[in-house]
C-alpha cells in the first residue's frame, strides 16, 4: 500500500479540529461561556481567532479543493460578521464624538480649566478612542477576510489551471504504455491487498451473528430494485391517468414519477445491501469509504438512467415530453443506460485508484479510457440525433430545434474535438475533464428541462383560467380568472428563472470555482492597450460571452412575454406588440452596456466613440436616426399601433408591424407598403380605428315624389336592424335629406364593428332594401318623360320615355 495512507487519519483529525475551532469561535459571537451576550471586544477577538484558523488551514498543502471551498464560505461569514460589529459600534462612536464636540476643545497652553471639566474631557476622549479603535480593528478584520477570500479563490484557480494544463505522455508514444506495465506488479499487489481486506470484512460481517439481518437486507434490496420498482411505476401510471386533472400535468408528473422511482428504488436497494453488510460496523476504514462511495455512485447512475429513459420514452411516444420524432427516440433509447454504466464504472475506478493508491501511470490510463468512452458515446448520440433530424418522405421539413439545443450541440462537438486533440497530444487531464463536462452538462440540461416542464404544467393546471382552482379562488377571494391566469404565468416564470440559475450553477460547478476559472486561462496572454484603454483577453471573452448570453436572454424573455404572459392580459394586440418591441430595445441597450462594462470601457472611455458617431450622424445618418427616434415615439405615444387602419398619403390599410426604421402597412390587395416612421410624425395621418373602432355605413337613396316616405323609412330601418353586422348602439337612422322637383332623397346611417366592414355591409343593405321595395310595390326613381310637340303637321317627337318607347324590364307595365 502507498505510504500516503499513513497521513490520512492525521489529516482528518487536523481538519476536524480546525472546524471545531471555527465552530467554537462562531459561538463566541453570540454569547460567552456563561450564557451572557458577547461584548463587541469579545466578538472581535473571536473573529480574529476564526480568521487565524482559516489562514492556517489555507496553508496546508494537503487541503483538498472541497476544503478550500469550505474555508472560502467561512471567511465570507467572518467578513460579514466583522462588518456587522463595525456597524453596531458606529452609534457609540457618534455619541462619543458628539460628547467631545459638546465639551469643546482643550484650553490653550497656560489657560486654567476646572478639574471636573478636564476629567470629563479625558473620559470622553478615552471612550471615543476605545470605540474608534474597535471599529478600525473590525474594519481591518473585514478587509483581511476579503483579502483571504481572494487568496483562496486564486489558490483554487491555480490548482484548477495546473490540473488542466498538466501534460503526460501521449497514447501514441511508447512510454505511455511502458510505464503502466512497469508499475503493474505494485498496482496489482495493492489491489490484491485491498481485495483481501474486503473479503475479510465481508466474512466478518457474515460470521458476526447478523446473518438474518444481512439476508433480510439483501432480499429487501433486490425486491426493491425489481418487483417494488415495477409495482410503483404501474401505480404512478394509474394515479396520473385516473386521479390527476386532464392536461399536460399528467404527462410531466408521470415522467418525474418514473425518474424518481428508478432513482430511489435502485439507490435505496443498494443502501440496504450496504446496511446489511455493515450492520455491526465491521468494515475497515478503506472498505467502508469505498462502499459508501459505491452507494453514491449507484444513486447517481440510477438517476441518469431513469431520467434518460423517462424523457426519451421510446416505447410510449404519448409520454414523451421533448418534441423529438419516434425515429430519434428509438435511435437514442440505449444511450441513457450506456452513459449511466460508463459514469458508474469510471467513478468507481477513480475511487478505487484513490483508495488503493495506484501509480500515476495507471491513473492516466484510467483517465484516458474515460475520455475515450464518454466522448465516443456523446459523439454517437449526436450523430444519431443529426441523422434523424432530416426532411420527411413527403418533403416536410423537421421542426426547428430550440436555439439553446443548437448551441449545446455545437458546444458539445467543440468539446469532443478538443478532448480528442488533448488526448492525442498528452493533455490527458484536459481530455478527461472535457469529456466529463459534456456528459455532466447534458445531464444537468435534461434534469432542468424536466423540472421546468413540471413547473409550467403545475402552474397551468392549478392557476389556469380554466383550471380547477380558478372557480374556487374567484368564489373565496373575488379574484378575476384572468388575474389568476397572469399570476400563474408570473410564478412559473420566476420558478423557471430560479431553476435556470440553479442549473447554470450546477454546470459551472464542474469547472471548479466557476466560469471565472475558465476565463482566467487567458490571463497569461498580453493585454492590448488602445487610447489608454487596457483590453485584456479575459475581459474581451467575458464581454463576448455576456453579449451573446444577454441577447439570448432578451429573446427568451420577449418570446415569453408575447406568447405566454401578455395574451393573458386585457391589453390589445397593438399594445402587446409595442411593449414587446420596447422591451427588446431596452434589453439590447442594457446588454450592450453590460458588455462594455465587462470589457473595461466606462462612459468616459467611449466618449470618443460617441463623438465619432455624432459626426457620422451629422453627415449621413440623419434619416436613420430620425426614423429610429420616430419609431420610439410611435411605440411610446401610440398614435398608431399594430392593427390600426390608417390612411397616409396614398397608402391605406392595416398596420402589421412597427420596426426600428419603418412601419409595414398591408393594403387591400394584400401587398405591403414600407413607410418610414418619420412620416407618421411629420405628416397628417388618418387613423380610422384609434378613438372609435366602429365603422359608419352611409348611403343615399333617391325615391319618386309620389312614394310614401314613412313606408320607405320603415323598410330601410328594418333592413338595417335585420343585418347581423349592424350594431344597435348607436341605433340605425334614416333621414329625409332633401326634396326637390324631381325626387326626395333618403339618407341612411348605421354603424358596424370595424371600418373594414363598411363596404360589404353597405352592399348587403342596398341589395336587401331594393328587394324589400319591390316586394312592397314601391317603384324606384326613373328619369322624367320628355315629349316635344310642334304646331305643324309633324307628329309628336317621342323621347326616350315616351309612350311608344320600348319598355324596360323594371317598368310596372312591361310585358314579361
Amino acid at each position: 500500500m502507498d505510504t500516503r495512507f499513513d497521513h490520512r487519519p492525521m489529516r482528518t483529525l487536523r481538519i476536524f479540529f480546525i472546524a471545531l475551532l471555527l465552530a467554537c469561535s462562531g459561538g463566541a459571537l453570540a454569547q460567552t461561556d456563561d450564557g451572557t451576550p458577547a461584548t463587541p471586544a469579545q466578538q472581535i477577538d473571536a473573529l480574529r481567532s476564526q480568521l487565524d484558523a482559516i489562514e492556517k488551514a489555507m496553508k496546508d498543502d494537503k487541503a483538498s479543493n472541497q476544503d478550500l471551498d469550505g474555508l472560502r464560505g467561512k471567511v465570507s461569514d467572518v467578513a460579514d460578521a466583522a462588518q456587522k460589529v463595525s456597524g453596531s459600534l458606529q452609534p457609540d462612536r457618534d455619541a462619543a464624538k458628539a460628547r467631545l464636540d459638546q465639551l469643546g476643545p482643550s484650553p490653550a497652553a497656560g489657560a486654567k480649566e476646572a478639574p471636573e471639566l478636564a476629567a470629563t474631557r479625558r473620559d470622553a476622549q478615552k471612550a471615543f478612542d476605545t470605540v474608534d479603535a474597535r471599529i478600525k480593528t473590525a474594519d481591518g478584520i473585514a478587509l483581511e477576510a476579503q483579502q483571504t477570500a481572494n487568496q483562496l479563490v486564486n489558490l483554487r484557480r491555480t490548482r484548477f489551471q495546473e490540473t488542466i494544463s498538466q501534460r503526460t505522455n501521449s497514447p501514441l508514444s511508447r512510454p505511455f504504455w511502458s510505464e503502466p506495465a512497469a508499475a503493474f506488479p505494485r498496482d496489482l499487489a495493492n489491489l490484491r491487498a485491498f481485495s483481501d481486506t474486503v473479503k475479510s470484512d465481508v466474512a466478518t460481517s457474515w460470521s458476526s451473528g447478523n446473518r438474518t439481518v444481512l439476508i433480510s437486507c439483501v432480499v429487501l434490496g433486490l425486491l426493491l430494485m425489481t418487483v417494488v420498482r415495477f409495482y410503483i411505476e404501474s401505480r404512478v401510471r394509474s394515479l396520473t391517468a385516473n386521479r390527476m386533472p386532464p392536461g399536460r400535468l399528467r404527462r410531466s408528473a408521470l415522467i418525474v414519477g418514473i425518474a424518481l422511482t428508478s432513482t430511489l428504488t435502485t439507490g435505496l436497494g443498494t443502501q440496504l445491501l450496504y446496511t446489511g453488510l455493515n450492520w455491526n460496523d465491521v468494515f475497515s476504514e478503506d472498505t467502508d469509504e469505498m462502499a459508501r462511495a459505491l452507494v453514491r455512485i449507484v444513486f447517481f447512475g440510477a438517476f441518469v438512467a431513469g431520467l434518460g429513459r423517462a424523457l426519451i420514452s421510446a416505447k410510449r411516444p404519448s409520454w414523451r415530453l421533448p418534441a423529438i420524432p419516434d425515429e430519434t427516440a428509438l435511435a437514442l433509447r440505449r444511450f441513457p443506460m450506456l452513459i449511466s454504466l460508463a459514469v458508474v464504472l469510471f467513478y468507481f475506478l477513480k475511487e478505487l485508484n484513490r483508495t488503493i493508491g495506484t501509480s500515476l501511470a495507471a491513473t492516466v490510463v484510467t483517465s484516458s479510457l474515460q475520455a475515450i468512452v464518454l466522448t465516443l458515446l456523446a459523439a454517437l448520440a449526436l450523430l444519431r440525433l443529426s441523422r434523424t433530424h432530416h426532411h420527411d418522405v413527403d418533403g416536410t421539413p423537421p421542426p426547428p430545434r430550440p436555439i439553446w439545443a443548437s448551441l449545446f450541440i455545437a458546444a458539445a462537438w467543440i468539446a469532443i474535438v478538443a478532448s480528442w486533440i488533448g488526448l492525442l497530444t498528452g493533455f490527458i487531464a484536459f481530455a478527461s475533464f472535457m469529456a466529463g463536462q459534456v456528459v455532466w452538462t447534458a445531464i444537468v440540461i435534461a434534469a432542468t428541462y424536466l423540472a421546468m416542464r413540471l413547473v409550467d404544467d403545475l402552474f397551468e393546471t392549478l392557476l389556469s383560467e380554466k383550471g380547477p382552482m380558478s372557480a374556487r379562488a374567484q368564489a373565496v377571494f373575488g379574484t378575476h380568472p384572468k388575474l389568476l391566469d397572469q399570476a400563474g404565468v408570473l410564478l412559473s416564470g420566476v420558478v423557471r428563472l430560479a431553476l435556470f440559475l440553479f442549473g447554470l450553477t450546477a454546470v459551472m460547478s464542474g469547472f471548479g470555482a466557476g466560469a471565472s476559472d475558465i476565463l482566467a486561462l487567458g490571463s497569461k496572454l498580453q493585454s492590448l492597450k488602445i487610447y489608454n484603454v487596457e483590453l485584456k483577453p479575459s475581459q474581451i471573452l467575458s464581454a463576448i460571452a455576456l453579449f451573446f448570453l444577454g441577447l439570448l436572454a432578451v429573446r427568451v424573455i420577449k418570446n415569453w412575454m408575447s406568447e405566454q404572459y401578455l395574451p393573458r392580459t386585457n391589453l390589445d394586440p397593438g399594445m402587446r406588440s409595442s411593449l414587446t418591441t420596447l422591451l427588446g430595445y431596452v434589453g439590447i441597450v442594457i446588454v450592450v452596456a453590460i458588455a462594455l462594462l465587462a470589457m473595461g470601457l466606462s462612459v468616459q472611455n467611449v466618449a470618443w466613440v460617441a463623438s465619432a458617431l455624432s459626426v457620422g450622424i451629422g453627415f449621413g445618418l440623419q434619416a436613420i436616426v430620425q426614423n429610429f427616434i420616430s419609431g420610439l415615439i410611435l411605440l411610446a405615444e401610440r398614435p398608431v399601433k399594430v392593427g390600426d387602419w390608417v390612411v397616409l398619403d396614398d397608402a391605406e390599410g392595416d398596420i402589421r408591424r412597427i420596426n426600428v426604421r419603418a412601419t409595414e402597412i398591408q393594403v387591400a390587395d394584400r401587398s405591403t407598403i414600407i413607410v418610414p416612421n418619420s412620416s407618421f410624425i411629420t405628416k397628417p395621418v388618418r387613423n380610422m380605428t384609434m378613438a372609435n373602432p366602429q365603422g359608419r355605413v352611409l348611403f343615399k337613396m333617391p325615391m319618386p315624389l309620389d312614394s310614401d316616405p314613412l313606408a320607405i323609412r320603415e323598410l330601410m330601418l328594418a333592413a338595417m336592424h335585420d343585418h347581423a353586422s349592424v350594431q344597435e348602439t348607436p341605433s340605425p337612422l334614416v333621414m329625409l335629406d332633401n326634396v326637390d322637383h324631381a325626387a326626395m332623397t333618403f339618407m341612411a346611417i348605421c354603424y358596424v364593428g370595424s371600418p373594414r366592414d363598411v363596404g360589404g355591409v353597405k352592399s348587403d343593405l342596398l341589395f336587401d332594401i331594393i328587394a324589400r321595395l319591390r316586394d312592397a310595390g314601391i317603384p324606384l326613381l326613373r328619369p322624367q318623360d320628355l315629349v316635344l310637340r310642334s304646331g305643324g303637321s309633324v307628329g309628336d317627337l317621342v323621347g326616350p320615355t315616351g309612350a311608344d318607347a320600348p319598355k324596360a324590364s323594371t317598368d310596372p307595365d312591361a310585358s314579361p
